[in-house]
């Protein structure tokens, strides 16, 4: 029995098409001085439910459970940015879910029906977002609240969710490493 521990979560991917403007609105984030961690575009994605730290058994445990999730396929439109705890005090910079933030917190609660007794407890309750950078300190708060005001209603485009990803995240110095480790094909 392999002792092999794996941090996972269950998330949807960004197509390249949204990832570019959000893109481009990192590097004016980045801009203004702020001393931030952007998110790397091949690491773009909306967490669904973090499982955390679990042993090669309850992987396949999750794997096998998540094969008999039926859910339909949606529309998500991403709009807008925003912060955690707020836009004037960021430590995680995200942009907004406005179509099918209802479809994401419907499959968040199934795979919370599914896989809640694995891994970490979902404390916080569940938002429906897209991480693209974590805040270390801010410099220049006024020209950094002028690209925020910028693209606080930013429609970034729309994507078409058909699947959902089992995903393994191997911490590095230089940043989270991301596999698939699943793909569940939406309906």
């Amino acid at each position: 029995m392999s002792r092999e521990i794996y941090r996972v979560f269950i998330a949807v991917d960004l197509t390249d098409q949204l990832k570019e403007p959000i893109i481009r609105m990192q590097k004016e984030l980045m801009s203004t001085g702020v001393d931030m961690k952007p998110v790397e575009p091949e690491n773009m994605h909306i967490t669904l439910r973090f499982i955390g730290e679990i042993g090669r058994d309850l992987v396949e445990e999750v794997k096998k459970r998540l094969s008999s999730i039926k859910y339909n396929q949606f529309t998500m439109h991403v709009r807008g940015v925003g912060a955690f705890p707020n836009i004037e005090r960021p430590r995680v910079i995200w942009v907004g879910i406005e179509e099918g933030a209802r479809d994401l917190m419907n499959l968040h609660e199934l795979l919370m029906k599914f896989t809640g007794d694995i891994g970490e407890k979902d404390e916080r309750g569940f938002v429906p977002h897209l991480t693209i950078a974590r805040v270390k300190y801010v410099r220049n708060r006024d020209r950094y609240m002028e690209v925020v005001r910028k693209y606080e209603n930013t429609d970034f485009g729309t994507q078409l969710v058909d699947s959902i990803k089992l995903k393994r995240s191997i911490l590095t110095p230089k940043g989270p490493i991301y596999s698939d480790l699943m793909t569940i094909k939406l309906l």
